[in-house]
């Protein structure tokens, strides 16, 4: 089986879940699949609450190499088990999801155009642009429902962390 990687960069809430659910989706499940770079971040112990959050945009939050020999593994044929995260609890869960490789994979993430590992992988990239404002509101509705995070907390983490490192290392991998 021939397989074709792309590549869907961008910055938080840019759209890159968006897009590449519904390229999957056009294309079929017997056709394609994604892999989320969002599967792969460190388990961190854990954050009580009220407890700072650590730095989630940071290239340093995620199993890079965990993610580089899973993605090698589909691109050679081969069946990964990928972690889960869970949001509400900064942990990653004992539970895997069985992914298989499919012609078409979709690697989905903001840091995943500025790993050099990676680079090499990719037949195609994308890079989404989407201005800060529009991410910020789309990041509150998001971390508010499904994340169980506070507008005010969001916009503190936004702010403090998720600007700087989008200009430090998410704008310059474009």
């Amino acid at each position: 089986m021939a397989v074709h990687i792309i590549a869907i960069a961008g910055g938080s809430c840019s759209g890159k879940t968006r897009l590449a659910n519904h390229t999957c989706e056009a294309l079929g499940e017997e056709t394609a699949v994604i892999l989320r770079q969002d599967n792969y971040y460190l388990d961190l112990g854990g954050v009580k609450p009220g407890d700072p959050l650590p730095n989630f945009d940071h290239p340093d939050a995620f199993d890079w190499g965990l993610f580089q020999a899973h993605l090698q593994h589909l691109a050679n044929g081969h069946t990964i088990n990928v972690p889960n995260y869970d949001f509400a609890t900064h942990r990653r869960i004992d539970k895997t999801s069985r992914l298989e490789p499919r012609p078409i994979i979709l690697v989905e993430g903001i840091l995943i155009l500025g790993q050099a590992g990676l680079l090499p992988a990719f037949n195609y990239k994308f890079f989404i642009e989407c201005d800060a404002p529009t991410r910020l509101e789309r990041r509150l509705k998001r971390d508010v429902a499904e994340r169980g995070r506070t507008e005010t907390s969001v916009r503190e983490q936004f702010a403090g962390q998720v600007t700087p490192m989008h200009d430090a290392f998410v704008e310059p991998s474009k």
